[in-house]
């Protein structure tokens, strides 16, 4: 009998297990949907850390059709000392390259849309075996990361790119052409993006190593300078090469790690208390 409970009991967890699986892939296929629907929406939300390239003319527009009637040679000239702007296309190498591009932004564009249905499934099956103070940390832990993700993407997205990236267009020599590849652009702005988001999980991971007792606070304060030593060379590898817009990204590190040398000490606090409250409720 103790056998078959137990067959039961795990049969009734792939059950369950498969339900959630189902659930996930079914969010992800129409997160998919919607977002290869409105992925012209999201290919120009993308593009719009460029803006200030078409402020500045660097992007050229499509010209504008003349109205019916007018002569186009009567428009008027454009004045003498007037410096000529420099043109700068977006371009595609290929007739299918476009329709791959599409692909790719609903592709992970679903798969982030979906992702906070996934990480609940993944939680609802798995926090009925964790412990009261294990669920809180898993939680925290779950919220702490996907906060700074969201800072750091929008510290890139706001703060750097459209700061850094005319920059360094700007270095090109004016007798080079410039052309934006959709792909390649895109690619780039994609993956600083990501990296800006993985860069910012510095903190959970001090404060998870604190946790573990791998780290203390005292060690984070005397290692303070090889951290940032350690965090500049990250910010020089996931930004563009100036340093500027890796300083963009060093200084909310350097101000996180701080952060995360007093939030250490809560840590230490409340896992004190929950073995305490452990020990207390042991026999």
């Amino acid at each position: 009998m103790e056998n078959d409970d137990k067959r039961m009991t795990f049969t009734e967890h792939l059950g369950e297990l498969r339900t959630r699986i189902i659930r996930s892939i079914m969010a992800l296929f129409v997160a998919v949907l919607l977002c290869y629907a409105l992925s012209d929406v999201i290919l120009k939300q993308l593009a719009r850390p460029l803006a200030p390239l078409g402020e500045r003319g660097m992007i050229s527009a499509p010209a504008a059709v003349p109205a019916a009637g007018t002569d186009p040679a009567a428009a008027p000239p454009a004045a003498p000392d007037q410096k000529p702007k420099r043109s700068m296309e977006w371009t595609v190498l290929n007739p299918i390259e476009f329709v791959v591009v599409q692909f790719k932004i609903a592709g992970y564009g679903g798969f982030l849309l979906a992702l906070p249905f996934i990480l609940y499934q993944i939680m609802a099956f798995v926090f009925p075996g964790l412990l009261p103070h294990e669920r809180r940390v898993v939680q925290i832990l779950a919220g702490g990361c996907s906060a700074l993700a969201i800072v750091g993407v929008g510290v890139a997205y706001f703060g750097v790119f459209p700061l850094v990236l005319p920059y360094l267009l700007e270095w090109t020599p004016e007798w080079v052409q410039i052309q934006l590849r959709v792909t390649e652009t895109l690619s780039i702005i994609v993956k600083l993006l990501a990296g800006f988001a993985i860069a910012f999980q510095f903190p959970m991971v001090v404060l998870v190593l604190v946790y573990m007792g791998l780290l203390t606070p005292q060690s984070l304060r005397e290692y303070r300078k090889f951290a940032i030593v350690i965090m500049a060379v990250a910010a020089a590898i996931l930004t563009p090469p100036d340093v500027f817009s890796m300083s963009i990204m060093l200084l909310p590190l350097v101000i996180l790690y701080e952060a995360s040398i007093w939030m250490s000490y809560l840590v230490l606090r409340r896992k004190k208390k929950n073995e305490e409250a452990a020990a207390a409720e042991t026999p």
